[in-house]
Parts: C-alpha cells; structure tokens; sequence
C-alpha cells in the first residue's frame, strides 16, 4: 500500500504497530476490541455499545463499574486500549473535549496515541530517549507490556508479550515515521568556481590601464594645447571632461570589483 494513502486512510498510521500490539498484549482483540470492557463485559450488566456512547456516557459507566462489589481489581478499563477513568478524565481535560464526543474508534486510536506521545515515543522517535526507557514508560501506562527486563512493572502483573514484540513493533513505527520524513538534499560542489580569482585580476589590471590611459591622453592634450596656443579657457574645459571621465571609470571600476566579489562569495558560499 501508498504510504500516503496509508496516511489518508489512517490517520495514526504511524502508531499504528503498536496500537495493533496494545489491542493483543490486552487480550481486547480476541474480543470485542473496541467494545471492549473489564472482564469482557462482567461488571457492566452485559454487553454495551461503547463505540456508539458519548465520553459522558462512558464516564457515568465506568463509575458503575467502580461500584460493582464484584470489582476486586478496583478497574474501570475499556475499551481496545483499556482505558481507566482517571486517565480518561485527564485526556478529556488536556484535549480540552466537552464529553459530548462519541468513544468511537477514532476516538479510541486518538486517546491510546496521546498516552503514547505522554510515555515519551515521539521523543524517542527524535533520538532524545533509549528504548528501555520507552520500554520501562510504556509498562507504566499499560501493564500487559514488559519493561526492558521483560517482566511486568507492577508485582503480580504478568507481561503477555516478549520484548521482542515491544521493539518489533517499535521498529515498524521508525519505519514509517522516516518514510513520512523529507529527504535530505545533498549538495553538489562545482569543480570550477563560478567566478574565479582571475576575473577579478582581469578586471583590475584593464580598469588600470584605462586610468593610465586616459591620464596620458589628459596629460598630452594639456601640452598639445598650450604648444598650439589654445585658449586657456577651452583647455580647461578639456580638462573638466578628461577628469569627469577619469572619475567615472575609477567609479566602474570598484563597482565591477566589489560585484565580482560579492558573486564570487556567493558562491562559495554555496558550496
């Protein structure tokens, strides 16, 4: 399958090795998944749609649950993920939702993601967490899953899946995390600068010879005209000009300089 249909048809594609572990490390998928209940369905007076009820309505019956005398384990988990109420009150109260949301599967998907992202796997995702770390995190937020030792984190809690399982399907979330992940453009260096050192020289050497020029014309001309016994005023003039022209090529001149420059770090820059 298209990694991006993937994405378009799943919207926790990425998670979604691990969300599929959580429905079979807590026995919910040989059920009914995400109808699912507690001791599928003992302390709930029988089957419940959970999936067509609002998170109000899954509240008023996890409490009921609470208050069920048969309920040693003192647990109000359900769901595919198995979700207490108190972990449902804080999610509902971070997401900021009104209660009034159906516990659908989306709902369901999007909850068991935010307790991941809470146990720290995005952070793991960007190298700023071990796995056994992670491994000890998730343990914490759903006892079916072993810690790195591959026991249970809480005594008397028994993992029902193996290490191996936990990273497997950890390694299947990287997977599809770096396929969504914008590749890297590798720079290509230029053998030949775009602007070598010798432009420059150029440059320099032909705006001297101009000055050098145009300062031997200006100078001849003075002499030619005061020979030939020009009038003063029109060899100044003459003078004017060769100056002004003078002026305005030293002028070009730094310009062309400084321009070649500026490419020339540009494009070293670059590279």
């Amino acid at each position: 399958m298209d990694r991006n249909f993937a994405r378009a048809v799943d919207a926790y594609h990425v998670y979604r090795p691990v969300l599929d572990l959580l429905g079979r490390s807590e026995g919910t998928d040989k059920g009914d998944g995400y109808d699912e209940r507690l001791a599928y369905g003992a302390y709930t007076g029988g089957d419940v749609d959970l999936v067509s009820m609002t998170l109000t309505q899954v509240d008023a019956l996890q409490t009921k649950m609470l208050q069920h005398p048969k309920n040693k384990l003192n647990s109000s988990a359900v769901g595919r993920y198995q979700i207490v109420r108190i972990t449902m009150r804080a999610i509902r109260n971070t997401l900021g939702l009104t209660g009034k949301e159906l516990f659908d599967r989306d709902m369901q998907d999007r909850m068991a993601c935010f307790l991941l992202g809470q146990r720290g796997i995005d952070k793991w995702l960007a190298g700023r967490l071990s796995t056994d770390t992670l491994l000890t995190n998730l343990a914490k937020e759903w006892a079916s899953l072993p810690t790195s030792s591959g026991k249970g984190y809480y005594s008397g809690q028994r993992a029902s899946v193996t290490v191996p399982d936990v990273k497997y399907a950890l390694s299947q979330v990287r997977h599809r995390h770096m396929e969504g992940e914008p590749k890297q453009v590798e720079m290509v260096e230029v053998d030949k600068p775009v602007v070598p050192e010798q432009v420059e020289q150029e440059v320099r050497k032909k705006s001297g010879l101009w000055q050098w020029l145009t300062g031997l014309f200006g100078s001849g001309a003075f002499g030619l005209g005061w020979l030939t016994g020009m009038d003063w005023q029109a060899i100044l003039a003459g003078g004017v000009v060769l100056i002004v022209v003078l002026l305005v090529l030293v002028a070009l001149r730094s310009q062309i300089v400084a321009a070649v420059r500026e490419i020339k770090g540009a494009v070293e820059g670059q590279g």
